[in-house]
This record gives structure tokens, sequence and C-alpha cells, in this order.
């Protein structure tokens, strides 16, 4: 590794720097070696990251964001999310194994929109191509859409439109496409954590484009993104975070009492409101987060969310750097904070 290249900050607490030290101390003689040792009783009572009340939490916020819409399967309808996102379903598109049903039915959204709504859901937008390589996209939005009738999971007919919530004319990006996630039925369910593919909802061969409807309302003109389902469950609008200079890896050293089981590490990209990759990677080796495909750009200024619950309470690091060949960010601490103020945080980053 070229480490004349590396980018090395906060190196108290490091993983990096405390295996430094543990090889010289192996083939040293310290005198004072036994009062160096740590106590197992204070070891015991300190309290330590909990990886399931973590994961507990991501599922509680998607769970509270659940908004339900009763529709009439007959005639169908459109919902309004709380966020704006109109979903129209047509007449007689609800079914089940391939019927079409009667009677009321449940229809289920979630809306995320900013990168603090993909931090607390643990929604990132990490994208994976066809040919198995993985990139970040940039989102105009991810959404859950599903329906119920009684117990009963149902099918989804007839294809469904989806709207999104009011864009400025200056904020369209006309080269969104739409994704879903995973390739099978294990990633079409609420606490699905599957990376995003792209989408071919009319099943045509190709990679469905998001249509752009100019539209008025009561503060002037807008527009909108729009495109269609076929299939419950998670979709996204999106598109590739192309990058034409130099790329890089980068790995991230945490503390040592955290590992890939115990909290959640992401890469939040400056100037690109709803860019946000998670480091989902752990080297087990050199006990460092990193990610799948070693496309970071150089140069690049970002920042670093980190998450984890400790004895019940939400903490997390929030650290910004710009990339370099190699990149190595050390976050030496962890900081407790309520998840309104941690949103607020996340939300304010450039």
């Amino acid at each position: 590794m070229k480490t004349q290249k590396q980018n090395f900050t906060n190196l108290k607490n490091s993983k990096v720097v405390s295996n430094i030290f543990k090889s010289v101390l192996g083939l040293s003689l310290i005198a004072t070696f036994a009062s160096c040792i740590s106590d197992p009783d204070i070891e015991d009572t300190k309290p330590q990251p909990d990886g399931i009340a973590l994961n507990n939490r991501f599922l509680d916020n998607r769970e509270n964001a659940l908004e339900e819409f009763t529709i009439d399967a007959a005639t169908g309808g459109m919902i309004t999310g709380s966020q704006g996102t109109n979903v129209t379903f047509q007449p007689n598109s609800f079914g089940i194994n391939g019927s079409p049903i009667t009677g009321n039915v449940t229809v289920q959204l979630i809306e995320i929109y900013d990168k603090a709504g993909m931090v607390i859901n643990n929604r990132s937008t990490l994208g994976e191509k066809p040919n198995g390589d993985k990139e970040a996209l940039k989102s105009a939005g991810q959404f859950f859409i599903d329906a119920k009738q009684g117990a009963n999971e149902l099918e989804l007919l007839e294809m469904a439109s989806v709207e999104s919530r009011p864009v400025d004319f200056a904020d369209l990006d006309g080269g969104m496409k739409i994704f879903r996630t995973g390739l099978d039925n294990d990633c079409d369910g609420i606490d699905d954590d599957c990376d995003w593919f792209e989408a071919d909802e009319d099943n045509n061969g190709e990679q469905d484009d998001a249509q752009i409807r100019d539209a008025q309302g009561a503060d002037g003109a807008f527009a909108t993104y729009n495109y269609n389902i076929g299939s419950f469950g998670w979709t996204n609008l999106d598109r590739w975070y192309n990058f034409a200079g130099a790329t890089t890896e980068i790995f991230i050293d945490v503390p040592a009492e955290f590992n890939e089981d115990n909290c959640a590490v992401y890469l939040s990209y400056d100037g690109e409101p709803t860019a946000l990759a998670r480091m989902d990677v752990y080297n087990t080796t050199l006990e460092l987060f990193t990610e799948h495909y070693g496309l970071i750009p150089v140069g690049l200024e970002v920042h670093i969310i980190m998450v984890a619950e400790i004895d019940g309470v939400l903490h997390y690091a929030i650290q910004g750097t710009t990339i370099v060949d190699e990149h190595i960010e050390v976050i030496s601490s962890l900081s407790p904070i309520t998840q309104p103020a941690l949103e607020s945080l996340i939300n304010g980053l450039p």
C-alpha cells in the first residue's frame, strides 16, 4: 500500500496505530507491562455497541414512516403521501394468484427524499450494474409500495403509476432512471437491504427512464418525475454517479469496539443532496471498513457518517475530508445524540 499517499487523521484510538504499537510491544520487554493490562471487571461494565438494537432502530423507523391508505379494488384510485408522492392504481389491478379481488385494500407507502431519511432507514444509494460492478447513485426519491387485504399480500395485476413530489426546474435531472432492490422475492419487503438494480418494469429488455412532467401550482411552475411499476416493493429514481477522473479505494478506521456487526458507516458526497453510499465491507484482517468498488473520485469532498446504538442511546460521528489516493480516514470516538438532532445535522451537510 502506498503509505506516502495515505490520509491519516485523528489517530487517537486508531486501530492502525494500535496495531503498530502491538507489533512494537511484541518485540520489546516492557517493565511496566503488567500495569497496562486492562481490568476485565472494568471492560465488562463498559457499555458496548449493540448491533441488534441498531438494526431494530432502522426497522422501527421504516415502520414509523409507513403510511396506509384504503382503496376500493374494483375502482382503483390515487393515494398521496405526506411528502407529496402520488401513486395511481388502475381498476381491478389488485389480485391474489393472478385473479382480481374485490372490496377494500390497504395500500402502504414509504417516501425517502433526503440523506437523513436514507441513514435512519438504512437505505443508501449503492447500485449494482449488470456485470456485478457496484457504484454510488444519485437519487431523486426512494419508495416502498405494497398492498394487503387483511392478512393477504396482494399482487399488482396492472401497471401502477408513480409521481414524485414537485421538483423545482433548477433541480431537475433528465438522466434519472428506475431502479429496484434485488432480483428475487427476498428483496421486496419493507426490511429489504439489497442493493439497487436497473429496472425493466415493462419487460422490453431496456432500463426504464423516468419521465418529466411540467405542472402549475399555487407557488408557480414546477415539474415531477413519473414512472410505472409492475410489482410491489422498493423502487428508486436514480442515475449512476459517473466520474471520469482518477479514483481510489477508501478505508475507515473506527474505534476498537466497533465492527461490521454493531455499527453502520456511510459516505456522503458533498454537493449531492441524495448521494449516500454505505461502507458495507469490513476487512477483518485490517479491521477497517471499506466498499465494494474502489471508485471514489480523488479530490472529492465528502463526509463520513457513523452511527451506533450504545446502552439504548444513539451515538454518531460526522467527519469531513477530501479524498486522496488510497485514503484512510480515522474516526476516534462517537458522541451521544437524539435521532431528530442527527437528522438535522445530516440534512445540513453540504
